[in-house]
């Protein structure tokens, strides 16, 4: 039972990169991206933690004004917090705090808590330097938060005509960032001088003209006779495809190397069983959308060339075409940067979460749904040694109706702070978040990864599955040294389910599913329409409040523990709490 939901485990991953620094006070320009696809807008930022000041300095490719904006949310205009910039024909730079009501030239704000630094103009080129606080106390600033913010930018080729005359952007965009659990540009890694790459892409797919494609190619690893460790990965993505390859995933696998080059849909019942069964099982590369380059901390490296590293992999890639289009075909894939200067530590990856299975169940027209997974004390002391790992990044990952995560830590009935969190979840910018300082996870410890769904504007149930439109649950996490163990999840349990299941048949709310298919199950779910508030608190409550069925298992997915089934005693007692959009566990 528990490998047969585990086949459903979609795996968005994007191996991780290094620790921000421990220091409060970052130097200028440690950070930055570029905010448009032509690379004539370019974002520089720092922050002071002690003082809660964010310091940003845009170049832009004009000798007009530019604009740049924090978005409410939406990476839409309506509602942001703006300032413009430009610097005159004699040098003097400007800068004004502005607030959009819509799509015209936002209004000048009263209190002006965006503070120039400096302005100036060479080759062609804008550079505007200013700072404001994290939380500026005024209603019409929009506060500077953790996880994933959403930026507007705007910019003209001219200057404005005079401060309160300005003509519209010629160009503008949207992007959406992490500000602060990022890597810094300075403590990258330089690539030692002995580098080799390898490349790991799938061979001229043509890709199917269905909504929602998986499709798995075998792979050989590099053929090395001693120890290397990969450092860094890049993503590779053709050029055309940016906006049908959703994510891919690289599986350690322990296949034969004669299925090198392998391809096919990955359900298709010609699929190698060896190959199908290294789909949701430890990682070596991942990438989903809005994803960057990863880079490794200086002391940690994935090890690949020994005996018991692996040799095979299997690539997995998450094709989105909506439009039913025929003519997409593919090479995309990883670059990896290897190297025989080996580091400290051995990296490993850790899935945790909610398994993807048919009876993760989320109800029609809600604001908001909580779905949480477990990594519980009685897998974790069974698979983690007494020194512990360290973990050092998480990658959260749920699909179109997950607004919200959060990683939570538990130690011998106790609540530990908070490991990570995403508030402001977008679809869009899959990234992996970079904890501030590593945290220790030891042998009986538990993590509870708790998601938040809005499906406000769906008029059918949401459904466990891997299409864009059904939803994950799922938390990668990154740590040292590294031990065989992959995967740690739960999931709603199919016998609790069952009678409540029954019951919305019975009265005509949810098609009757053909017995012992999964497959029949989801399409029944996906087309329930609940509607009544007593039925969709009885669903909040055996999901919320009954123990749930676990799987725990190594890499080569052999089961740490006999038994699956959790006790009520294994999980903490919990209850929602008012106001606040994750469990809350009570000692």
């Amino acid at each position: 039972m528990a490998i047969k939901f585990v086949a459903y485990l979609c795996v968005a991953t994007f191996l991780v990169s290094v620790v921000a620094s421990d220091s409060n006070i970052l130097n200028s320009n440690v950070f930055h991206v570029s905010m448009d696809e032509d690379l004539k807008y370019r974002l520089d930022w720092t922050f002071d933690r002690s003082q809660k000041i964010m310091t940003f300095t845009v170049h832009v490719k004009t000798t007009g004004w530019v604009g740049f904006g924090i978005s409410p949310y939406t990476g839409k205009m309506p509602g942001s917090d703006v300032v413009i910039g430009w610097v005159d024909n004699n040098g003097k730079a400007y800068l004004q705090d502005r607030y959009a009501t819509g799509r015209t030239l936002p209004e000048l704000d009263s209190s002006q808590d965006y503070k120039l630094v400096s302005g100036s103009e060479s080759n062609g080129t804008t550079a505007i330097k200013f700072w404001r606080k994290f939380d500026t106390g005024d209603t019409k600033d929009l506060k500077l938060d953790t996880g994933t913010t959403r930026l507007i930018w705007a910019y003209n080729n001219k200057d404005p005509v005079s401060t309160s005359n300005i003509p519209m952007h010629n160009k503008m965009g949207t992007r959406s960032v992490n500000l602060f659990e990022r890597m810094p540009e300075k403590d990258k890694p330089v690539l030692p001088s002995d580098y080799q790459t390898y490349d790991f892409r799938v061979p001229n797919v043509s890709v199917p003209n269905a909504h929602t494609t998986y499709w798995c190619v075998g792979l050989r690893m590099p053929e090395l006779t001693e120890k290397n460790h990969i450092i860094r990965i890049d993503p590779i993505i053709t050029k055309g495809n940016e906006g049908v390859v959703h994510h891919m995933t690289l599986y350690e696998c322990e296949s034969d190397p004669k299925w090198h080059g392998y391809s096919s849909d990955c359900s298709s019942r010609n699929m190698p069983l060896h190959l199908t069964r290294c789909r949701g099982g430890a990682v070596v590369a991942g990438w989903a959308v809005g994803g960057e380059s990863s880079v490794f901390p200086a002391h940690t490296g994935l090890a690949i060339g020994q005996k018991t590293d692996p040799k095979f992999t299997v690539i997995e890639m998450h094709y989105d075409n909506p439009e039913g289009r025929s003519d997409f075909v593919d090479t995309s894939g990883f670059k990896i940067f290897y190297t025989r200067q080996l580091r400290q530590y051995d990296v490993g990856t850790l899935t945790m979460g909610h398994a993807v299975t048919p009876t993760m169940m989320i109800p029609e027209k809600q604001d908001e749904w909580n779905i949480t997974g477990y990594c519980p004390q009685m897998c974790t002391e069974r698979a983690i040694p007494m020194a512990g790992i360290n973990i050092f990044g998480v990658f959260f990952h749920t699909h179109l109706a997950g607004v919200a995560l959060y990683a939570r830590h538990f130690r011998k009935g106790k609540e530990l702070p908070l490991l990570a969190q995403n508030k402001h979840y977008d679809f869009n910018y899959q990234e992996v978040l970079y904890l501030r300082n590593e945290i220790k996870m030891l042998p009986g410890d538990s993590l509870a990864i708790t998601c938040s769904y809005k499906t406000a504007n769906r008029n059918t149930s949401t459904v466990g599955g891997e299409a864009t439109k059904d939803e994950m649950c799922l938390n990668y996490v990154f740590y040292y040294p590294k031990l065989p163990f992959s995967v740690c999840v739960t999931y709603a349990s199919y016998t609790d389910l069952v009678p409540y299941f029954t019951k919305l048949i019975i009265q005509g709310r949810m098609p009757n599913p053909t017995p012992n298919s999964t497959t029949s199950l989801a399409e029944s779910v996906r087309k329930t329409v609940i509607g009544d508030s007593a039925l969709i608190k009885e669903l909040h409550d055996l999901e919320t409040y009954r123990a749930p069925d676990m799987y725990c298992s190594y890499q080569n997915h052999s089961i740490i523990m006999d038994d699956l089934r959790l006790s009520k005693q294994a999980i903490p007692k919990y209850k929602i709490v008012e106001n606040m959009p994750y469990v809350y566990c009570n000692p």
